[in-house]
């Protein structure tokens, strides 16, 4: 899952390919999410072909096993496929072709046809030809933006999802692309700001995570009574998914407000959850916590 836990049910495993013909059903994972794929691979091939994960209701990531060489060996690990509640995931490029105006579709499409190629710099271009073409073709922008994190151009994607807020303020993916990068800066009163213009427009609860940077951006500010109700709601069980960095987050709070108990419990329960990267970090935390010299990991993290 998003929060880099098990699906806790069996998802199915599909392979596609960029010529239609080797696009075939595989196996079903077991409710770690494992799986096993034996299959007949010829690198040498021109077409590209990837393995996602598919389920009612979700979006895959996608693994490419196009230069997967058998000669190295016959037992090759995927790195892990995450699935994501159906338009809660900010940052998939792309788009409905019912978002797409005429306006501007040819450069989306030459954009689309450079995202599959890994070409960056050329879905850059085509996407800055879309905008220019149709200043008001928000999903460009808001696709703009994400390529741009892509290359590490931070301020160059502000400025993209910026206009994608403009040109359609009910869009609630750039406010939420913008508020984890407005996290990343420290700048938690533009974190308050952007977070509170998006959650109104956020009917389906599928974005927890704007309860977790607003309990962050208070935390910072000092204000532990507001940061402890967000981070509360980010585990509203009602939501139709949780933010389990939520839960650590909820401990450092408590932690700050010397409530040590209710601070350990609620780290152990993230840890609980997850596996996350910082791990080590937060149980040396953990068990440190009080003394002077304890690690702090940052309270969230963010690839």
């Amino acid at each position: 899952m998003a929060d880099g836990s098990a699906p806790g049910k069996s998802v199915g495993i599909q392979r596609t390919c960029t010529d239609g013909q080797g696009t075939a059903p595989g196996p079903l994972t077991d409710k770690q999410g494992v799986f096993t794929w034996r299959m007949e691979v010829d690198y040498m091939r021109t077409r590209r072909c990837f393995i996602l994960a598919t389920l009612n209701g979700y979006e895959s990531t996608q693994v490419e096993i196009s230069n997967v060489n058998p000669a190295t060996g016959v037992n090759v690990d995927l790195a892990p496929i995450t699935i994501t509640l159906k338009g809660s995931n900010p940052r998939q490029l792309g788009g409905e072709d019912k978002d797409i105006p005429g306006k501007g579709r040819s450069e989306w499409n030459a954009a689309m046809k450079a995202v599959n190629a890994n070409d960056i710099a050329g879905a850059i271009q085509q996407l800055t030809a879309a905008t220019t073409v149709n200043p008001n073709f928000s999903l460009a922008w808001h696709n703009l933006g994400i390529v741009y994190e892509y290359q590490r151009k931070t301020q160059e994607a502000l400025d993209a999802y910026a206009k994608a807020v403009e040109t359609n303020p009910k869009m609630i993916a750039p406010y939420v692309t913008t508020t984890r990068l407005l996290v990343q800066q420290k700048d938690w009163a533009g974190v308050l700001k952007t977070s509170a213009a998006a959650l109104p427009l956020d009917k389906n609860r599928l974005f927890p995570e704007l309860y977790v940077h607003q309990a962050v951006a208070h935390y910072n500010l000092k204000d532990l009574a507001a940061a402890e109700a967000a981070a509360t709601e980010s585990l509203n069980p009602k939501a139709k998914q949780t933010a389990p960095r939520g839960e650590y987050v909820l401990g450092r709070i408590l932690e700050a407000k010397g409530d040590m108990a209710g601070a350990k419990q609620h780290m152990l329960n993230y840890l609980a959850l997850v596996t996350p990267e910082d791990a080590t970090q937060i149980k040396l935390h953990i068990e440190g916590m009080g003394r002077a010299g304890v690690p702090e990991p940052e309270l969230e993290l963010f690839q």
